[in-house]
């Protein structure tokens, strides 16, 4: 998820953001965790992000294919898989997109599913199928959107996705590094934000991104369905000690990191940039897998009854207008 600068008066965001007229919001280095539970078609989102802003009144939006479930989650997640890590192999890079202004359309349209308050932020899950609503709505609570806004909320309403705003509750972090959300949610298809507004991207370049990506087997990245994103910096099976350790650190039950699961580590030092799409993991298969080492620990675990959570989110960076 990155942030881009929305445009005239003020900012929104989905993996994009934006600010009073001429004053820009932007991310900058992210680091992001994706648990995935495929028996039971669960992610679990975790991101860890640091920004900047001209403005006091600022946030981010992001999608998810399904109502996501909001909670905190702690930073020493992070620690508990860079721990993980031999020496190394391999690095990468990054991207996202841009718009065009939309007429007005009905506000009614605009469901709000849900409210909450995580992590210093307030968050409104909304359910709306055209993206002119979206525009309405955040005009009419305070919010400015823009050509490049619109085009980046086209993409999910078109797709029947949740758009979750966050807006930073303490005004005074113009430089912050807010608290970690976790956000759960039902999904076939792991993914991680990738696609932003061209107006988060920053002129001088972006900072680094880097996926901590948890499931049992081998994924792939791709941007989409098409171009590789990047290969795997490193590879580690997750021993049952760490596995229980995380799970209590993104305070999800101890079931919810899957038995025998292990961390790739995929790391772009070019984001955000431009890009077609989202990125998207699938399982690599099996006779491309390579060897695991032997010996690796089996946790017994009791079958857990279904927990209902939601997964996957690209944010948008969004700035609260200022009022007259």
């Amino acid at each position: 998820m990155a942030l881009s600068a929305l445009a005239a008066v003020g900012g929104a965001y989905a993996c994009s953001g934006v600010g009073p007229r001429g004053v820009p919001v932007v991310f900058g280095d992210q680091t992001n965790i994706v648990i995935y539970d495929a028996a039971h078609h669960m992610e679990h989102f975790i991101r860890n992000a640091s920004f900047k802003a001209g403005a006091s009144d600022f946030g981010f939006i992001a999608p998810t294919p399904s109502k996501p479930q909001l909670n905190q989650a702690s930073s020493r997640a992070f620690y508990t898989l860079a721990a993980l890590a031999p020496q190394p192999r391999f690095r990468g890079g990054g991207g996202f997109g841009g718009g065009r202004m939309m007429a007005k359309a009905d506000r009614s349209q605009v469901e709000v599913i849900q409210e909450a308050d995580v992590s210093g932020y307030h968050a409104t899950t909304l359910k709306c199928p055209d993206a002119h609503a979206i525009n309405d709505w955040m005009n009419d609570h305070g919010y400015v959107s823009t050509p490049e806004v619109e085009k980046w909320a086209e993409r999910y309403c078109s797709r029947g996705w949740y758009l979750t705003a966050f807006k930073v509750t303490d005004k005074n972090k113009l430089l912050a590094s807010t608290g970690t959300v976790r956000m759960s949610f039902k999904t076939d298809n792991p993914y991680n934000p990738f696609y932003v507004p061209k107006t988060n991207i920053p002129i001088n370049g972006g900072g680094t991104l880097r996926v901590y990506f948890v499931s049992v087997g081998e994924y792939d990245a791709h941007i989409g369905h098409g171009e590789t994103w990047q290969i795997p910096s490193w590879t580690a099976i997750i021993p049952e000690a760490s596995s229980a350790l995380l799970a209590k650190q993104a305070e999800l039950p101890f079931y919810a990191v899957p038995d025998n699961a292990q961390v790739e580590t995929f790391v772009d030092n070019n984001f955000p940039r431009p890009a077609a799409d989202d990125i998207y993991f699938t399982k690599r298969p099996l006779a491309m897998v390579s060897k695991k080492p032997a010996g690796s620990p089996q946790r017994q675990i009791p079958t857990p009854a279904v927990v209902t959570m939601l997964a996957g989110f690209g944010l948008f960076a969004i700035v609260r207008r200022r009022q007259a």
